[in-house]
């Protein structure tokens, strides 16, 4: 970096070169020609980028935090279910471009432990719905992945898994593979069993920062999920 008062005085230097070949007289036997792009238009080009480009991403950043108020507002209310979805996509299909993050199957954001906010998935619906879940979350690291309903009265439904990210089917870099490897049930007192795995597809993270993650998936699913 160079200190403030090095930069000041090029500019200045630029600038009495400027007003010099701006205002210098011609010879008795030229004919004046004004100059038509000086130094100053240059600064004054240069500068004027730099400041549109800097309102474009605050009005994109303004507009990514109202719709992110939305959604999840939204994910919160309990009303008809196929009218919220329809919602909540159109939600989708106007945050998802404005997404900070590109490539976000390889970004290390995605590797965290994840909240379910909500979802469309219905195995995982059915234990909220008989209010028999508390939380649920999803844990991504490196290439296993780790789905835990925890339920109310003690014990949890799990599932384990591998990742992968395909080579060359997505050219959003936004897509990742998995398959279920290993489950298992927790009734507590009642004893835990292990159930044979079943599931494999992929989800598109179409969305991620580091408040927000949103997923739709081979089943025609969307998961919405904050770090935990």
């Amino acid at each position: 970096m160079l200190p403030k008062t090095c930069v000041l005085a090029v500019l200045a230097l630029f600038v009495q070169f400027d007003l010099a070949l701006s205002f210098s007289l011609p010879k008795s036997n030229e004919r004046f020609v004004p100059p038509t792009f000086t130094v100053i238009d240059s600064l004054k080009s240069i500068f004027g980028k730099a400041s549109n480009a800097a309102a474009t991403a605050k009005a994109e950043s303004d507009k990514r935090a109202i719709l992110k108020e939305t959604l999840l507002a939204e994910c919160q209310l309990r009303n008809n279910e196929n009218d919220k979805r329809k919602r909540i996509e159109a939600l989708i299909e106007e945050i998802s471009p404005l997404s900070p993050v590109v490539g976000t199957a390889r970004s290390p954001l995605l590797q965290k432990e994840w909240l379910l906010v909500w979802t469309t998935e219905k195995e995982i619906n059915f234990f909220s719905d008989w209010n028999i879940s508390g939380k649920i979350t999803q844990n991504i690291d490196n290439d296993r992945l780790g789905n835990i309903i925890e339920f109310k009265k003690g014990g949890g439904l799990g599932v384990t898994g591998e990742l992968s990210v395909p080579e060359n089917s997505d050219e959003l870099g936004i897509r990742t593979n998995f398959k279920f490897t290993a489950a298992s049930l927790d009734l507590g007192r009642w004893g835990k069993y292990n159930l044979p795995p079943v599931g494999e597809g992929w989800f598109d993270t179409v969305y991620l920062d580091e408040e927000l993650r949103i997923d739709t998936n081979s089943r025609n699913d969307i998961l919405i999920c904050t770090p935990l």
